[in-house]
């Protein structure tokens, strides 16, 4: 068979569409069976997903209405707040202007009629709220709902709890603001019991009154919990065909949506089915979960199953449940099924379609691209004729080209040897003034080459003239050459130019050929370097290079100078001296007229300064000024490196967080600069007690944060924590002093603790406050469990916190008798919790979260405010005065702030100072022995006695006894307990008798709890007791009562 162009063309054409619609049927083959695959799998999931999002959007859907609830339920106390200060505060602008508008010209019994009647008939809260006004001596001037008490004195009103009410209103505008709220019970219109109430009072200072108003909690939470369910019956519950019910505590359903005939009623009156179905409601909702359940239609015909959820709305006692028709969820996957299946049809007619007019679209293409290669197989062909045509044109070229001297833009002339010019070229011919010129040589043997000038005008041309000696058919003739170099006389002049340029310059210049051998540098590149230029000319540019750059860089270079044809960058050099040095260097590519590299020009400058200077300030970013050891940004920088290292290394990584113990202590005694110099002292010692590889950083105060790369197992940061702690325990000589500091250190393991640098340095630092609550100078590895005890610790605070503003704490007050048990002494305050959810909550949880949190501050004054009120209170009942003892924490004793807490309570109260006495342990004593002696010694000044509770079990140090001089010493109840029994604790606790009484000291034994020990303490000379033989703590009003019967007790004897 015989092939031509156009046989070869189809076929071309018809293999490549061969192979294109090969390529899309398979395609479309793999796209339909995928489709039916994803067809089959989503029809078998269609039921199950439906269910699952009927189960979510029920549970979703209760969780928002419980959040909802509770953000209301929330908002009472601060709602009904900001009310009463906006409706009080109106009041008192209404009484001050008419003060302001009518003082000048009424008599002040007048313009006190005139506020009281203004005042008198306002209302407000839908005609609950009213306006009262008291004296601040407590008498009444203006009760609307009770005007026959105005005038009296309120002082003895108090409420169900035993609370004054008049005094908790003028304690609440007893501040420099002269306003604020109070809270009480009073007895709630038209029910005859009492309820919480809280009063917002502003002082009037005009006339020495108080004016404000109050509102029911109950009534605003009523309003609020209608809100909330108004709310709720507007918000769609789940699906359509779904209910929404909510029942409270006492079995009412308060909000049935679809069934609103059943609102405001009991459910147990219901029908038995109806019945016996909200119950079962009820008591899921206790503890939440789903439910099934059928219930016949409105027209009793047919009966629906529905799917419900239930769960118990938090603070108000509701169970809401949420429900939806089973069939509805069927529905919905009917539906999605038939839609799975529409989708299956249109993917696989899309897939069809797709297939036909790609294979269309191939078909076109490769009849197109058949056809355009053949239109360049022929325009090739034409190219090829349109050469042989040029090569022809060339030829004839040639033979022409004897003509090209007339032509010539070089003056060219001939002189016979009569001293005629016989020829001119055209050049010269157009200036025959220099044909004379020409042949003006200084002499010498030919050829001869020589420079002349012509000028024309203002311009001035040079001419190179070669004169040459010709023979021809015997006669000689002289033929002169000429050519204008005016061009090369200017171009030598920049030359001279750029070369003085070129030697004056301060940056380093160096040109190399395109061998990159050295042709010449300057005498900056001298002075830079410290090599002459005869040093250097022919050897490569590479000798100045360092060994700091990997080759890498370098082909990096010179491919950027191939491509761009200059490159610009920072590179560590070689002096002649070895010396290594930075510069700043450009390198450009010089080519020639054929593109050609020619030569390389760089030129550097030397930027050594200018880097230590760069380094200096990264030194001082990323270093601590005081230690040298890298801060905190640096510590963060490594420790991500060395994560990155870990996880492709596939190896463990310990994070060691250090806290020196007690080092505030130094500060304060020593000073600052003494800190100091140990902080500095600590950084040496850590970063000699590490691997090299290790990172020592200082985080800030008197925190270092260790990075232990590559370790296999926790024992060798285990190792490494141990060695810290021995070498942190060797004394420390700071100037003239000798100290011995111990430290704490948590460590974290990635990956077992977190993979990230927060993560990391959390759980250390976590880790170390656990190594602290231990004993400290220790270590402890990281837990998940100190996750949970952080959690509950943060917990117990915020309830502790909430605890205060409630009022949920309250004091019990133990008594203390003389030994002989027939004279009641004092009594200790002894404070107590009593949580709404959770009952009694006793000090040992709270107490230690209160001294971690600094809330022992405000604890502890509001509780010696409590028992100065309450021993003022006794006092003023006539009955015989006594000491109340309160607990004091290093926390209050260490406040400047303490001693005018005492006093302010005193004064508050009107309380003599000798009916006060202050305990604390020996332990708070030596926290600060120097100020804790001037802080006592102030308060002893007062009348307060001073106790030393807990005695034995700490310092028990006779100087410090001595020191602080306490009026009472209270043994500790563990040496108690075992007595008379206990040789060793009997010799203990009569040992401390004696040495108190050797003092002129009381003493007092705690815990005494049969008759036993009574009699052997009596016997030892112990002068008080207190403990469960005489006395449990007891409630104010049972305190009060047992003070009664001690004073009746002398009057039935006589």
């Amino acid at each position: 068979m015989e092939w031509n162009p156009a046989r070869l063309s189809r076929l071309q054409l018809f293999g490549t569409l061969a192979i294109v619609f090969a390529l899309a049927l398979t395609l479309a083959s793999y796209f339909l069976m995928m489709s039916w695959h994803d067809f089959q799998s989503g029809r078998q999931n269609i039921e199950q997903e439906a269910t699952a999002r009927a189960r979510d959007g029920l549970q979703a859907y209760a969780d928002h209405a419980a959040l909802l609830l509770s953000a209301l339920r929330e908002r009472t106390n601060d709602t009904m707040r900001h009310q009463l200060r906006e409706q009080v505060d109106q009041a008192w602008s209404l009484a001050d202007a008419i003060w302001r508008r009518e003082h000048a010209r009424q008599s002040p019994r007048r313009v006190q009629q005139l506020i009281v009647e203004a005042l008198r008939p306002l209302r407000y809260f839908d005609g609950r709220g009213y306006f009262f006004i008291d004296t601040l001596d407590g008498r009444c001037v203006l009760l609307p709902t009770a005007p026959e008490r105005e005038g009296r004195s309120l002082l003895d009103n108090r409420d169900d709890h035993g609370r004054y009410i008049m005094q908790g209103l003028l304690d609440s505008v007893d501040n420099s603001a002269g306003r604020g709220f109070s809270a009480y019970r009073w007895y709630l219109p038209g029910t005859g019991r009492m309820d919480d109430k809280i009063t917002y009072a502003r002082r009037f200072p005009r006339y020495g009154w108080l004016i404000g108003s109050g509102e029911y909690i109950s009534n605003v939470e009523a309003a609020l919990q209608q809100q909330g369910l108004d709310t709720l019956a507007r918000m769609r519950a789940g699906q359509s065909g779904g209910e929404l019910m909510i029942v409270d505590g006492g079995g009412i359903i308060r909000l049935y949506p679809t069934r609103p005939a059943l609102v405001g009623k009991p459910y147990r009156k219901l029908p038995a089915a109806e019945r016996a179905r909200i119950e079962q409601l009820v008591q899921l909702g206790k503890r939440g979960g789903f439910v099934e359940y059928s219930q016949q239609d409105d027209a009793g015909l047919a009966a629906d199953s529905y799917l419900a959820y239930a769960r118990q709305l938090p603070g108000w006692d509701w169970t809401l449940v949420t429900s939806v028709k089973v069939q509805t969820i069927r529905d919905d996957s009917l539906r999605a099924a038939q839609r799975l299946k529409s989708r299956l049809a249109e993917r696989i007619l899309a897939t069809l379609g797709m297939t036909l007019v790609a294979m269309l679209c191939a078909g076109l293409l490769c009849w197109y691209f058949v056809r355009w290669v053949g239109a360049l197989v022929r325009r090739y062909q034409q190219d090829l004729a349109q050469s042989h045509l040029s090569l022809k044109e060339q030829a004839r070229e040639l033979r022409l080209s004897h003509f090209m001297i007339d032509n010539a833009t070089e003056l060219v002339a001939l002189r016979d040897k009569q001293g005629e010019v016989v020829y001119r070229n055209q050049a010269l011919l157009q200036t025959p003034q220099l044909a004379e010129a020409l042949f003006r040589h200084p002499g010498g043997a030919y050829p001869l080459t020589f420079e002349t000038q012509d000028s024309e005008g203002e311009s001035e041309r040079y001419l190179e003239v070669t004169v040459n000696q010709l023979n021809y058919q015997g006669d000689a003739y002289l033929c002169a050459t000429a050519r204008d170099i005016s061009g090369r006389r200017q171009t030598e002049r920049q030359l001279r130019l750029a070369a003085q340029v070129f030697e004056s310059s301060n940056e380093a210049i160096l040109i190399s050929d395109p061998d990159n051998r050295i042709l010449t540098v300057n005498r900056a590149f001298g002075h830079i370097t410290g090599y002459g230029e005869a040093e250097v000319r022919g050897s490569k540019a590479s000798m100045l290079f360092s060994d700091r750059h990997e080759p890498a860089f370098f082909q990096q270079m010179w491919q950027t100078l191939q491509q761009r044809g200059q490159w610009s960058g920072e590179i560590w050099n070689r002096r002649k001296s070895g010396e290594h040095f930075p510069c700043w260097v450009n390198i450009s590519v010089l080519q020639d007229g054929q593109g050609e590299i020619s030569h390389f020009v760089a030129l550097f400058t030397d930027i050594s300064e200018r880097k230590e200077q760069e380094a200096r300030v990264q030194h001082m970013a990323e270093y601590d000024a005081l230690t040298d050891l890298p801060n905190r940004v640096l510590v963060n920088d490594r420790l991500h490196q060395a994560i990155r290292q870990a996880e492709l290394q596939h190896n463990q990584l310990a994070v060691l967080f250090v806290d020196l113990d007690h080092f505030k202590n130094i500060n304060d005694t020593l000073g600052h600069c003494a800190g100091d110099e140990l902080l500095k002292e600590v950084a040496r010692r850590l970063a000699g007690a590490v691997r090299g590889l290790d990172t020592v950083g200082r985080t800030g105060g008197d925190e270092f944060v260790l990075i232990l790369p590559s370790i296999n197992q926790p024992g060798e940061a285990a190792q490494i924590a141990e060695r810290i702690l021995r070498t942190i325990q060797q004394p420390f000589q700071i100037g003239e002093h000798s100290l011995v500091v111990g430290c704490s250190i948590g460590i974290s393991l990635m990956p077992d603790d977190g993979s990230d640098i927060q993560t990391l340095l959390m759980n250390a630092d976590l880790a170390m406050y656990h190594a602290k609550a231990h004993g400290r100078n220790t270590f402890r590895f990281y837990t998940r469990e100190m996750n949970t005890q952080v959690a509950e610790r943060l917990l117990m605070e915020n309830r502790l916190r909430r605890a205060m503003e409630q009022e949920q704490l309250y004091l019990v007050y133990q008594p203390q008798y003389d030994m002989a048990g027939q004279r009641l002494l004092g009594c200790e305050a002894l404070l107590r919790w009593r949580d709404p959810d959770e009952g009694l909550i006793m000090p040992g949880r709270f107490i230690p979260v209160a001294e971690d949190t600094g809330l022992i501050v405000p604890l502890g004054r509001w509780v010696l405010d409590q028992a100065c009120r309450q021993a003022s209170l006794w006092l003023r009942a006539g009955l015989e005065p006594m000491r109340v003892a309160v607990n004091v924490s290093a926390h209050q004793l260490m406040r400047h702030d303490f001693i005018d807490d005492v006093r302010e309570a005193l004064q508050r109260h009107a309380l003599p100072g000798h009916c006060l006495e202050l305990e604390v342990t020996e332990s708070t004593l030596m926290a600060d022995a120097d100020l804790a002696s001037r802080q006592l010694a102030v308060i002893k000044a007062m009348g307060v006695r001073l106790a030393i509770d807990d005695f034995g079990t700490g310092y028990s140090s006779l100087a410090y006894l001595k020191r602080f001089a306490p009026d009472l010493v209270k043994i500790d109840r563990s040496f108690i307990s075992d007595l008379p029994g206990d040789e060793e604790n009997a010799a203990i606790v009569s040992a401390i008798v004696h040495l108190a009484g050797a003092l002129g000291m009381e003493t007092l034994a705690e815990g005494v709890e049969n008759e036993n020990q009574q009699r052997f303490l009596q016997t030892l000379g112990c002068e008080a007791m207190q403990g469960y033989l005489l006395g449990s703590p007891l409630a104010e009003e049972m305190m009060t009562r047992r003070l009664e019967q001690q004073q009746r007790r002398p009057m039935a004897t006589t």
